[in-house]
């Protein structure tokens, strides 16, 4: 059975290669135009590749930082037995890690 999760990019190399489309952009109006219209091929042309559920959009001069965290639905493999028993002994906190495209 082939794996269902999706492959995000890692965040360090989406990072580096962001920076440097972003730096071209300035001086390049064609690739400007390509991250504003399709950020993802401009992304999958420099080997940064997205499942093709996600959503990638640029926004042009946008002041401040918008920052979109998806909530995922819960896996199937984690229940509410499972999550009780990986409290710890400290208070029942619990400690859960994400797979995403973010460095979160």
């Amino acid at each position: 059975m082939a794996n269902s999760t999706p492959q995000y990019p890692d965040p360090e190399t989406f990072e580096n290669v962001w920076a440097q489309l972003v730096s071209s952009s300035w001086s390049d109006p064609a690739l400007k135009q390509q991250l504003q219209n399709d950020p993802t091929a401009a992304l999958s042309q420099k080997g940064v590749k997205f499942p093709a559920s996600v959503k990638v959009k640029a926004q042009d001069g946008a002041s401040g930082v918008t920052v979109v965290l998806p909530l995922p639905n819960q896996p199937a493999r984690i229940g509410e037995a499972r999550l009780d028993a990986s409290a710890d002994d400290d208070g029942g906190s619990v400690t859960l890690s994400c797979s995403c495209c973010c460095s979160c």
